[in-house]
């Protein structure tokens, strides 16, 4: 029996490499399916998303033009006649497409990262793939006529997007950090995960092991508040004084950036902590934050609007918001996160 792994995040993979352990597999049943995301370990057999693999190019797309049954065939070159069980993060078309394969015995949740801690949905979440085009535009009528052609029909169409709607099936279960995960879901069908320390982890943690320190994560979040950098860098200035008041702050401070910030002389963050006599250790932007959160003990984590927030909380640390000093608060995603707002400290004046 194979265990199949579907894994877009960093999130997503350690859900599925903690899970992996939990059920004490072997090398041979795992295969995990990587989207857009690099497995940082080699323990396990990894192959591409189909979309990366086959349906990636328009030649490609008229080559394998009926999605479903082309992605069966990519699927069986690695079950060797084999049954498995799928992990999915998400039910988004390929995940529809995996669950419905003729050799699927049965489905599980992952915790994916937001979406798995909100408390409600809207219509919108429904339709997650889709959830930017209007109801009735041609645009939409277009893409559906194309999924039709290429395969996908009523039936399959008609799987449910949202993991709410698999919370009565006997045999799905769903697999997570913290029991604030999959709000709607009844405690006896969670499979709550027990964080680790092995060797990939401390390598994930780029050797990062601390105690009792403090991490700033940078990032205004500027795609969920829709506001200029300039609220940001003033949420700063007003924060330190606040942090260093109640002992949050000190001498010190260990800096995770925005992935791809290599300029460190520019970047406005530890500019306003040095001009605050702050001492800056700027992380390695490419060690995994939530593994540096595992291998660590009771630090401070200030951050603004991010899902890493609520895994340091998960992994035993204080968690702190500066969104509550911006000049602006626009509405965001994260109001729908209960236990985000509940678990995390917003500083306000």
């Amino acid at each position: 029996m194979k265990h199949i792994f579907t894994v877009h995040s960093t999130i997503t993979f350690l859900v599925a490499y903690s899970t992996i352990k939990h059920l004490d597999l072997k090398k041979d049943e795992v295969l995990l399916i990587s989207q857009k995301y690099k497995i940082p370990i080699s323990d396990y057999d990894v192959i591409p998303c189909f979309h990366e693999a086959r349906n990636n190019t328009i030649y490609k797309k008229l080559i394998f033009f009926n999605v479903p049954r082309s992605f069966d065939s990519y699927i069986n070159e690695y079950l060797e006649g084999q049954d498995f069980i799928a992990y999915v993060d998400l039910m988004s078309y390929y995940q529809k497409i995996l669950i419905t394969h003729p050799n699927c015995r049965a489905f599980h949740f992952i915790e994916e990262g937001n979406s798995t801690y909100q408390e409600k949905d809207d219509i919108q979440d429904l339709t997650w793939d889709e959830r930017h085009d209007d109801w009735r535009t041609y645009g939409i009528q277009f893409k559906s006529l194309m999924r039709v052609l290429r395969g996908y029909n009523l039936k399959l169409l008609s799987v449910p997007y949202i993991y709410t709607a698999y919370a009565y099936m006997d045999n799905t279960r769903f697999y997570a950090f913290s029991s604030n995960a999959f709000y709607n879901i009844g405690e006896s069908k969670k499979i709550l995960l027990r964080p680790f320390v092995d060797e990939n982890i401390k390598k994930m943690a780029g050797g990062y092991a601390l105690k009792n320190e403090t991490i700033w994560l940078d990032g205004s979040n500027t795609r969920y508040t829709g506001l200029q950098e300039s609220y940001y860098y003033d949420a700063i200035e007003k924060s330190i004084p606040i942090l260093k008041a109640s002992g949050v702050i000190e001498n010190k401070v260990y800096v995770k950036l925005r992935p791809g910030s290599m300029d460190y002389s520019s970047n406005k963050l530890i500019q306003i902590l040095h001009a605050h006599e702050i001492e800056v250790d700027v992380m390695s932007s490419d060690l995994v934050l939530e593994a540096v959160f595992i291998r660590s003990e009771k630090c401070n984590v200030i951050g603004v609007l991010t899902s890493s927030l609520e895994y340091a909380y998960i992994f035993g640390h204080q968690a702190y918001s500066i969104y509550g000093l911006f000049e602006k608060q626009p509405s965001t995603f994260f109001d729908r996160m209960t236990g985000f707002l509940g678990n995390i400290t917003i500083l306000k004046q």
